[in-house]
């Protein structure tokens, strides 16, 4: 998709209107920025969006992008999963969950580029770089519209801000982040229509289309759904409407809310998530009370602002417990109170002047309701991401700030703007070096967690991610001594995160997975790295009785040992936990084919083969005990 200059709006008679539309609003001339500068601005937009995220192309997939991608079934299928996207949640050709969430839009923009391009993490990482770049012209575009009092240096500045912040490096360089980009970008696009409509006085088709392009981001990612109220206060804060007006424009949006809501309802079997909130997801279920669990949401808060104040230490995980739990009295809380108190303050007197940066401020405290843990719990703690559409409003804002502090002239055609070269060059260069050298850590996985457990020391998940990579590292190189410093740089990791959250199911079971490979490679059951990873899989099941996979080892461990009643014991206890697992029967069957039992040997291979009839080694076991329970009825 290419960029198309807006067209110049056709100078009627003020007295002439479209039905139910207010007088022109036009830009003064003397503001109208000129078409050839105006395509040079974009062309230069482009070229700067490339530039400092253009490493960012050469990534490979790292952390969640596997769930869009190449894990991705429907997405797998090209062109031809398209209409199972549509008629399932977002996770369900990853995990066959049909839970949590909506966005068919943003996984049938990954099956095309697959179609097309094929299987290639270079593709996704591209067009994750081109859509940005195409949001930095709409967004430009759409400023010019709402700012067209005022000279054309003022929406270029908010752009170029938001461009090259580096809060924004978790979307762009993370293939996963597609919803994001795609989202922002749809709601950007149908307030460019909307005003093009209603301020312009052109055709019809554009009002339509903004409720389109509102509807597709919201089928990219339901968070925008926020800009149902954010367009009539567009309207609000920079038009004369009366009252009336303003509602008569917010209530297709809303309409297009409520449809998109029935839809969910209609798609999804859960409309929220399938699982009980956990600790590990979102650590303010450490809370063990309301008021501390308000604190620390508003502290989070005040760390948002920090971030786009002060964007350097950047990470990928902000878990338990790298924000601890506080109290309302913890100094980190009443700083965020009085932050957020003297913001709402500000905002509400600039409300009936329509201050601009009165505007930012409540355009950031909306966009980041859904996603501010305030309202509704959601499945993560904290993340940069979650500041990608809100920090428009922090742009907005710092760049009315910064043309009154310099006293810029932005009513005047020509300004003096030297003063304005110079702070925004203060401001861009380090913020672009930021975005440029915080992109590789998204290069793959190793580069995303190594860099998220140096920066998020109390992070448990941070570690084990750590850990884990150098495990699953481990795993896929021959050389035995390099296994081995493998396995050895992972464990102390993994105890980190167990010391930080010692029941951590996922950790002390890879911890065991770990230890069981160690051992592997001793090719010795009488190993004490399976004593180990039987202390670990143990612990797994204790902090998580339903972790099934801890139990298949842990009675694979006794299996090799030859201590088959154990085994038994052991897959059993499993079955109570997962009736439906295939392998746990298996194995079943084969503890009681070593104990001379064909009968049960039979049975269990039998229950087997009925859960999944691709287990060809079920079956020829079975014909084994089978043919070993006839020898002996003969005898």
């Amino acid at each position: 998709m290419k960029p198309v200059p807006p067209k110049k709006p056709p100078v009627k008679p003020v007295q002439k209107k479209q039905a139910g539309n207010t007088p022109q609003m036009k830009m003064p001339a003397k503001l109208e920025l000129p078409l050839a500068r105006k395509w040079m601005i974009i062309m230069g937009l482009i070229l700067f969006t490339f530039v400092i995220y253009g490493n960012s192309i050469w990534n490979s997939y790292s952390g969640d992008d596997a769930i869009i991608t190449t894990q991705n079934h429907f997405v797998q299928e090209g062109a031809k999963g398209i209409g199972q996207i549509f008629a399932k949640g977002f996770l369900y050709g990853f995990n066959q969950r049909n839970d949590q969430s909506y966005r068919p839009i943003t996984l049938t923009f990954m099956a095309v580029e697959k179609q097309m391009f094929g299987e290639s993490p270079l593709v996704h990482h591209f067009f994750n770089v081109f859509w940005y770049a195409i949001t930095a012209v709409f967004l430009f575009l759409t400023l010019l519209k709402v700012f067209r009092k005022y000279n054309y240096i003022v929406p270029l500045l908010i752009t170029v801000l938001f461009i090259a912040h580096p809060i924004h490096t978790e979307v762009v360089a993370n293939i996963k982040s597609r919803d994001e980009i795609l989202s922002f970008l749809f709601c950007i696009i149908a307030v460019y229509c909307s005003m093009k409509y209603y301020i312009y006085d052109e055709a019809p088709t554009y009002v339509v289309l903004s409720w389109v392009f509102f509807f597709l981001s919201i089928l990219s990612k339901e968070t925008v759904l926020t800009y149902a109220f954010v367009i009539p206060m567009v309207y609000y804060y920079f038009t004369d409407f009366k009252p009336w007006k303003l509602i008569v424009i917010g209530m297709p949006f809303v309409g297009v809310v409520l449809l998109y809501m029935i839809i969910r309802l209609k798609v999804l079997t859960f409309f929220t998530f399938d699982e009980q909130m956990i600790v590990i997801n979102n650590s303010l279920m450490a809370a063990h009370n309301w008021p501390d669990r308000l604190a620390t949401t508003i502290f989070i808060l005040g760390k948002y602002i920090y971030l786009l104040f002060v964007p350097y230490s950047l990470t990928w995980d902000y878990s338990y417990n790298q924000i601890p739990v506080v109290s309302l009295l913890s100094p980190q809380a009443l700083i965020s109170i009085a932050v957020y108190a003297g913001l709402i303050v500000y905002a509400i007197m600039g409300l009936k002047k329509k201050d601009p940066i009165s505007f930012g401020i409540f355009y950031f405290i909306i966009t980041m309701s859904v996603v501010s843990n305030l309202f509704i719990k959601i499945g993560s703690t904290m993340g940069e991401r979650f500041l990608y559409t809100s920090s428009l409003g922090f742009c907005i804002a710092i760049a009315f700030i910064i043309v009154r502090l310099l006293k810029i002239q932005t009513d005047a055609p020509r300004p003096k703007v030297t003063s304005l070269y110079i702070v925004a060059g203060v401001i861009l260069v380090p913020y672009s070096i930021r975005t440029i050298t915080r992109n590789p850590d998204w290069k793959n996985n190793f580069a995303l967690f190594s860099s998220a457990a140096n920066i998020s020391t109390n992070s448990a998940r941070a570690h084990q991610a750590i850990a884990f990579t150098y495990t699953d590292s481990a795993l896929k190189v021959t050389n035995a001594n390099d296994r081995t410093a493998l396995f050895n740089k992972a464990i102390p990791e993994y105890y980190a995160a167990l010391k930080i959250l010692p029941d951590y199911s996922e950790a002390l079971y890879n911890l065991g997975w770990n230890y069981y490979s160690m051992g592997d490679l001793t090719k010795n059951n009488a190993s004490p790295y399976f004593d180990s990873a039987k202390v670990s899989f143990e612990k797994c099941i204790k902090a998580d009785p339903v972790y099934i996979n801890a139990y298949n080892n842990l009675g694979v461990i006794y299996f090799n040992r030859k201590d088959y009643g154990n085994a038994i014991f052991t897959f059993e206890k499993g079955l109570q936990a997962n009736p439906n697992n295939a392998g746990m029967y298996e194995n079943l069957g084969a503890a009681f084919y070593n104990l001379n039992r064909f009968d049960s040997c039979i049975y269990y291979y039998q229950k087997a083969l009925l859960i999944d009839p691709g287990l060809n080694a079920a079956r020829e076991n079975m014909s084994k005990a089978q043919n070993a329970l006839l020898a002996g009825q003969k005898h």
